[in-house]
């Protein structure tokens, strides 16, 4: 079993905010790591910052506050993927094939822009190979 302190979860509950927990632990633990353990759960701390954070929300609820309050078990890992994580990737037989006629019509400087297709993969690799295509 693996614990977070999820400090952000904690304020929520209690209707206070990163900033005010900030104000209140000023000199002793700096803002940014408030502000980060509130953002997001911490797998590691200093211990010494916990008892910081944990005295000042004391004084700022008016209640004794544990570590336990704020520790929750971590979300176990994601289930492995179907049993074909490429399905999605392969070609479905029911979509249309790739139409250029049917692409929009753009407009540069007022006159129309229709895409024409290019040459072929065919023509451009016998082309550089200075043949002509098959």
């Amino acid at each position: 079993m693996e614990l977070r302190l999820n400090l952000g979860g904690y304020l929520q509950r209690h209707g206070l905010t990163a900033y005010r927990l900030a104000q209140a632990v000023e000199g002793r633990v700096s803002p940014n790591t408030v502000y980060t353990l509130a953002r997001k759960p911490a797998q590691r701390i200093d211990l010494s910052t916990v008892g910081e954070v944990l005295e000042a929300l004391s004084r700022l609820t008016g209640e004794p506050v544990s570590i336990t309050d704020m520790l929750e078990e971590a979300a176990p890992p994601a289930p492995a993927p179907g049993p074909d994580p490429l399905a999605a990737l392969r070609l479905d037989p029911t979509r249309p094939a790739f139409d250029a006629a049917n692409l929009k019509t753009f407009r540069r400087h007022g006159r129309p822009v229709t895409p024409r297709p290019g040459p072929s993969a065919e023509e451009v690799i016998a082309q550089d190979r200075g043949r002509e295509p098959r």
